[in-house]
């Protein structure tokens, strides 16, 4: 992606408006009338997602609102939404969400289109702190690690956008991303440190992902490790994780196998199928082949572990959605079948409440044919 991309000149406008967070501009354009999430939010600026016309009038709009609401508006050439949907219209062909065949994954570490580094030196003079100022723009000829967790640290402490200065750095190589990030840690800056693991997480090209994971187990420092523990679940959008997903899942779990971190593979397969969105897990599960045991299968098998309402996800998407390499019946009667005997009753009753009389149908044919 060149440096004239859309995504990258909405990503230098984000900052020019003062850097709203992604829960701000989701906030912002539904006040519009036009939300969007901040999942697709951030797809967007990333260049992971087409950036359609409406998407662009929507975020130019916000940034435009919150840059007024700091008392610092967008020049009129930034905010004029003619110009805007003149470079929409110009735009490039638009990049593919669906996981890659290949793991030729180069394009990836483009994913979150790191800023130049004077555009966010503006930000922090205006917050006066010159002294931060001083040690990003002096860093710039350093190695990155040896001055950027003092940066993020300072504008964590000052509750500061950090999401700026952490696109930096998402796509350094495993060693320098375990220093950058138990450097933030150790010093207490809980929020940018995980920002910083959540959005390395999400840029890395699969191949990079076992290689972080290695490099945080093998690194000597208590952050380090427990980092390391929450690296799969935070993968699957477990818990306290849920801002981390991607679309090539498959590939992930292919690189950790290839890695041979078959229990991290196996945790992560299981994972995704009980906390990743029903698309991201159906994608993932659909890019494998049908085998005895296989990651397809620990995948579609764990959506019924997390209960009825999890499987009820999954079957409102089976409807409404076609993915590849998902055959919709066949899919369906392994989710059902997957539901433990003994609790048959309670996802019964529940698919009977949502009006899905088919799918209840189905299940207790299942419990006919194996009472046992």
């Amino acid at each position: 992606m060149g440096d004239d991309s859309l995504a990258m000149q909405m990503a230098r406008l984000r900052i020019r408006a003062g850097n709203p967070s992604l829960r701000e501009l989701e906030k912002l354009t539904e006040r519009q009338g036009r939300r969007m999430s901040r999942a697709s939010i951030q797809d967007k600026f990333s260049g992971n997602s087409q950036l359609k016309m409406v998407h662009v009038l929507a975020l130019v709009q916000a940034c435009a609102d919150h840059a007024r609401s700091i008392g610092a508006p967008l020049s009129p050439a930034d905010s004029n939404l003619e110009a805007w949907r003149e470079k929409a219209t110009q735009s490039s062909t638009p990049r593919i969400r669906q996981a890659p065949k290949s793991e030729n994954t180069s394009n990836n570490r483009e994913a979150l289109n790191p800023p130049e580094l004077h555009s966010l030196i503006t930000p922090l003079i205006n917050a006066g702190m010159e002294d931060i100022a001083r040690i990003a723009t002096e860093g710039e000829n350093h190695p990155i690690e040896t001055w950027l967790p003092a940066v993020l640290t300072a504008l964590d402490y000052a509750h500061m956008d950090t999401q700026g200065f952490v696109n930096l750095a998402v796509h350094q190589p495993p060693q320098q991303t375990v220093e950058i990030l138990t450097s933030v840690s150790e010093s207490e800056a809980e929020d940018a440190a995980n920002l910083y693991f959540e959005s390395c997480l999400l840029a890395k090209p699969p191949a990079e992902v076992p290689k972080f994971l290695v490099a945080l187990r093998r690194h000597d420092q208590d952050a380090s490790h427990w980092y390391a523990n929450e690296f799969i679940d935070a993968l699957a959008g477990k818990g306290e994780w849920p801002g981390v997903f991607r679309m090539d899942m498959a590939n992930v779990l292919r690189a950790l196998r290839s890695a041979t971190l078959k229990n991290d593979a196996d945790k992560l397969a299981v994972g995704i199928g009980l906390h990743s969105r029903p698309r991201i897990a159906l994608t993932t599960a659909g890019s494998f082949p049908e085998d005895f045991l296989g990651d397809r299968e620990l995948i579609l098998s764990a959506a019924a572990q997390g209960g009825p309402n999890r499987l009820l996800s999954f079957i409102k998407y089976l409807r409404k959605e076609a993915t590849a390499g998902i055959d919709p019946n066949r899919t369906l009667t392994h989710l059902l079948d997957s539901v433990p005997q003994n609790k048959r009753g309670d996802f019964y009753q529940v698919l009977h409440d949502a009006g899905m009389d088919h799918e209840a149908k189905v299940l207790l044919a299942l419990e006919t044919e194996n009472p046992f």
